[in-house]
């Protein structure tokens, strides 16, 4: 009788280490275990993210990526340039915020697990690594 393949390695390219029961990926390579899982998500319902999505979609209800598009579409997605799990609970709160549609939130996601953080402005598509974080906060926010 078949059985189901069990991709028990993880995804990225040349890695060996078994992935975590929540993604595709080791912890190394951004792989997440279900006590980070919880700890991440309660994040999400706290007075100072609702605070922070409200200022934002006040700011730019549209879809960032969308209006670059020639499109207009409603945002209903407030993301984090930098993945703020990559750098700790600081880079919850201080990060760059970006109003997009899930179909774009969706797509800079996935850009996210090859390496690739996309920050959507009037100007076009910037995109970082994860090496330009501190960089790029010092500027922007004036924090280290």
């Amino acid at each position: 009788m078949p059985s189901v393949p069990t991709n028990i390695k993880c995804q990225h390219l040349g890695c060996k280490s078994p992935k975590t029961k929540l993604s595709a990926f080791c912890l190394e390579h951004g792989g997440r275990n279900y006590t980070q899982a919880r700890e991440g998500d309660s994040l999400y319902q706290t007075a100072a993210w609702k605070r922070i999505r409200t200022v934002q979609l006040s700011r730019q209800p549209l879809c960032q990526a969308c209006l670059l598009d020639g499109r207009v579409e409603g945002a209903h997605h407030i993301d984090h340039v930098f993945p703020w799990r990559l750098y700790g609970r600081d880079a919850f709160t201080k990060n760059i915020m970006q109003s997009l549609c899930p179909e774009h939130h969706s797509y800079k996601t996935g850009q996210e697990k090859q390496g690739v953080f996309m920050h959507y402005t009037q100007e076009g598509v910037t995109q970082y690594t994860q090496q330009d974080y501190k960089q790029v906060m010092h500027k922007i926010l004036g924090t280290t």
